[in-house]
């Protein structure tokens, strides 16, 4: 297993590109381009396996830890060409930076056009991750999620307490996406293969270091 690589690097750089005029302050484009130069056609990214993952399954319920400027967001409702499926968006973020604000995610995703049906879906957990996928769950006990990206706190700590947490909240064939794991990223490999350990046999799992390092756990 591969995923991303049937998305050619243009479709990542296009969404950068529109959102770096939308928020010229946001760094990521530049950044990837670095990213780019580096690896050439190797390059691999969250981003890539987002698109490929939309395309082929099309999640209803999502959930996203670190949500930043929202730019992981863009990409994934970006590769849906129909939004009726989309039931659920739930987001989670401490936005204490004095930059990053719901608002500011809500204007990056309303300058590409995303429709406000899919913005109305968004629930938005302001706080300590710790904290609110606790109280998700137990507001929620039944809910099963398809898409889950954990890209908060780059301690390892915190980081392997996400994964603990959202671990019984994926849904059969769903996934699990944890970023950075490479040395072009936060060095978090450990925390992922310290997860993967755990249960190995209850995920079909990949890892790729060819960019910022993802890891990646289907629910089998």
């Amino acid at each position: 297993m591969d995923y991303g690589r049937n998305i050619p690097n243009e479709v990542i750089f296009s969404i950068l590109r529109i959102l770096k005029r939308s928020n010229p302050g946001d760094l990521y484009y530049e950044s990837y381009l670095t990213h780019l130069a580096k690896r050439g056609n190797s390059f691999l990214d969250i981003y890539h396996f987002m698109w490929e993952w939309v395309i082929e399954n099309h999640p209803k319920r999502i959930l996203e830890i670190g949500v930043r400027t929202g730019i992981s967001l863009c990409q994934l409702l970006s590769a849906y060409i129909y939004y009726e499926m989309i039931e659920k968006i739930y987001l989670c973020d401490i936005f204490n930076d004095g930059y990053c604000t719901p608002g500011l995610v809500q204007m990056n995703l309303r300058y590409l056009n995303i429709p406000d049906s899919v913005l109305g879906k968004i629930k938005w957990y302001i706080g300590d991750s710790k904290e609110t996928i606790p109280e998700i769950r137990a507001r929620e006990p039944d809910l099963l999620f398809d898409y889950i990206l954990v890209d908060g706190s780059h301690d390892p700590t915190d980081a392997r307490m996400d994964l603990e947490l959202v671990y019984p909240i994926v849904s059969p064939g769903g996934v699990i996406l944890f970023d950075d794991i490479g040395p072009d990223g936060m060095n978090m490999l450990p925390v992922w293969l310290e997860f993967k350990q755990s249960c190995q046999d209850e995920f079909t799992w990949f890892e790729n270091q060819d960019g910022k390092g993802l890891g990646v756990a289907i629910k089998k």
